[in-house]
């Protein structure tokens, strides 16, 4: 029998982890903050005849080259977000070191092959729900390939329940439990790769299959369920009904289960939906704000934000007993110097407890990266010595600010969003704004324990803190003794938020020290072959179809199209991509000879299928239309390749582009 190892990437927060060690006894309070659903639910999707454990660092410790696996295993296997590639980096260093199988996939692989492609023997890209059963079988067999591309995105609720069985302490090592009911998002923000990775129509589990999930999670002692989506209300009528059932279902619990998630601020037009939400003990949820500013919304094309007025739609979710976590971000090319002081205020007035402020990043897959490549404003960054790199800095050169003053302004802002007094301020707007009493059985006082063992945590704070947190949760009991246990919570997210964020900003003054230095130059990352704007609406009525109707005339193998298609439209972009207009007789001509060349290598066996799966038969004309998707975002993948670089000086006069200062 085969041994898996599935690792999970450390996941720490500083919101677990802290010094409440010398407080609080042992196993009182989670390790970590959310156990590995991806993980689990690939153990699900895992058929009998492999053993499989799960290890998760952010528990079990770091897997480094002293570290005891307890077992000899054939295969260690690891997925993860951007954030997470240099752990996984990590990992598959360590993986060769031990002479093990290293296989790797999620999010961030799918995002970023080419930073991966070259450290683990088997790569996934796409969602794994028919590659990972296809490789077991592949690898039991002595024959399996070294990368699996799921292209066509599948029905995830075929997607099995996560076995849990690896996490029978599941509620002393996590504060909360974590379910997935939907992927995708309809909406389509420049900076965000869901729509790359994942779509624009949501795909939904039945609500039936949601709530065992949860069931099952409340049973293994978890009193917080998250719902790790790309937007809950991406089809408002599912949020209903979904949400509607949690409420009934809460009903059969001892005590409630709290919920969170992520969505979109457009849930203010929910009256509905929001009291469902409080009935069902929502919050809080996170929401991507992003900025204050109506140009820098219609920048980052979120039209949902732009269109109405955010401050008062923030305090209406949170009027419900809703609590709010907004997202915003600095940095986009409308942002000058006074956007951290309007980006201060304006959540200052939102009444927002625990806003996230992170500077503009350009992520793989998403427009923003392919236009600032192109205007040579994307950099290579050493941010070896940050703890998470991809929430604590920049890889952008913004329009309007130097880098410098970039971190400088991000510094600021996040000491005075931390400010204890400033974070009462906010605390404040949100208890005087509550005016719906939720329909379910109130929790008017923490329970004994948790009581406990929150008085202990806040002795470990400074007075100031002491005084403040004392005086709000006396304020809570005072207009709304219901949400105590929800301010508690934020109010231990702001602790140890201000805690860990001494050492980001110490590793911001160590990356503005060394961007100050006279001699430092920047690494501009030219921009690769990209997919141009209006291309898919160019070719997909008649080029498209044309290409497959080819392969599929030439290639004896039907599994082998969906990659010919791959080769085939990656090799025209490199050839017309920089200059591309419009579909001409002589593009037609050299789309032939791709296909020619391509069923050749198909029938002579130098072309695999590379682990794709795709159905090509019966496709109607919608279908048409999404499979020409799928295919170009596995082309736009395998264009990213390894970047090249070009040396510039740091700083560029205002006014001028980088470009202009090389």
């Amino acid at each position: 029998m085969k041994r898996i190892l599935m690792v999970a990437p450390n996941r720490g927060t500083e919101f677990i982890r802290s010094d409440r060690a010398n407080v609080l006894p042992e196993g009182s309070f989670p390790r970590a903050l959310m156990a590995p659903i991806d993980l689990a639910t690939l153990k699900a999707l895992t058929p009998s005849g492999f053993e499989v454990d799960i290890w998760d660092e952010s528990t079990r410790g770091v897997v480094n080259e002293s570290t005891d696996l307890g077992k000899d295993y054939d295969l260690i296997a690891c997925t993860g977000y951007m954030t997470h590639l240099p752990w996984i980096q990590r990992l598959a260093h360590e993986a060769r070191r031990r002479g093990k199988l290293m296989a790797a996939g999620g999010p961030g692989v799918s995002g970023a092959p080419d930073t991966c492609r070259n450290l683990v023997d088997i790569l996934f890209i796409g969602e794994a729900e028919h590659t990972w059963p296809q490789f077991l079988e592949d690898w039991e067999g002595g024959k399996h390939k070294p990368e699996y591309r799921q292209v066509q995105r599948p029905d995830i609720d075929c997607s099995p329940a996560p076995d849990w069985s690896d996490f029978p302490d599941m509620a002393k090592d996590y504060l909360v439990g974590p379910v997935q009911t939907c992927r995708g998002c309809p909406f389509d923000c420049d900076f965000c790769d869901v729509i790359h990775l994942f779509g624009r129509k949501a795909r939904h589990k039945q609500i039936a299959t949601v709530l065992s999930e949860v069931e099952n999670l409340q049973r293994l002692g978890m009193r917080r369920i998250f719902f790790c989506d790309d937007n809950f209300i991406g089809q408002r009528k599912y949020a209903r009904e979904l949400v509607a059932a949690l409420v009934e279902l809460n009903k059969t619990f001892d005590s409630p289960v709290s919920y969170g998630t992520q969505l979109t601020i457009d849930l203010a037009k929910d009256e509905e939906l929001l009291k469902l939400m409080a009935d069902c003990n929502f919050g809080p949820v996170l929401i991507g704000v992003e900025s204050p500013r109506q140009e820098s919304l219609r920048e980052a094309n979120k039209p949902q934000n732009f269109k109405t007025d955010m401050v008062a739609d923030l305090r209406k979710i949170q009027s419900f007993g809703v609590s709010v976590r907004a997202s915003m971000i600095v940095g986009f090319d409308h942002d000058d110097l006074e956007i951290f002081d309007e980006t201060f205020e304006f959540l200052q007035a939102s009444g927002t407890g625990n806003p996230a402020v992170s500077m503009l990043r350009a992520f793989p897959g998403t427009p923003l990266l392919a236009r600032l490549q192109r205007e040579k404003r994307v950099v290579e960054v050493n941010d070896d010595h940050f703890e998470n790199p991809h929430l604590a800095t920049t890889n952008i050169i913004p329009k309007q600010m130097s880098r410098v003053e970039l971190m400088k302004g991000t510094i600021g802002i996040l000491e005075r969003l931390h400010d204890w007094d400033n974070f009462a301020h906010r605390i404040r707007i949100l208890l005087d704004g509550i005016s719906y009493v939720p329909n379910r059985p109130q929790a008017n006082e923490l329970p004994g324990e948790q009581a406990e063992l929150f008085i202990k945590f806040v002795s470990m704070l400074d007075v100031k803190a002491q005084t403040v947190i004392f005086q709000l949760m006396g304020e809570v009991t005072a207009k709304a003794p219901w949400m105590k246990e929800v301010i508690a919570v934020i109010v231990l997210r702001q602790a140890g938020n201000k805690r860990g964020l001494q050492r980001m900003i110490d590793s911001l003054h160590e990356q503005i020290e060394r961007e100050s230095a006279p001699d430092f130059e920047l690494k501009i990352i030219d921009a690769m072959p990209r997919i141009p704007l209006g291309f898919k609406e160019k070719i997909q009525r008649e080029a498209f179809p044309r290409s497959l109707e080819w392969l599929v005339e030439r290639i004896d193998d039907a599994r082998l199209v969906a990659n010919g298609l791959i080769q085939v439209w990656r090799d025209f972009l490199i050839r017309w991509g920089e200059t591309f207009t419009d579909i001409e007789d002589y593009h037609y001509e050299h789309l032939r000879e791709l296909c020619d060349r391509t069923g050749e290598q198909a029938n002579s066996g130098i072309l695999s299928d590379g682990g794709i799966r795709a159905d090509i038969t019966n496709l109607s004309p919608s279908r048409m239309r999404q499979f020409t998707t799928e295919i170009l975002v596995s082309v736009e993948q395998d264009l990213r390749g390894e970047p090249k670089m070009a040396t510039v000086p740091l700083s560029a006069p205002k006014g001028r582009s980088p470009e202009d200062s090389a």
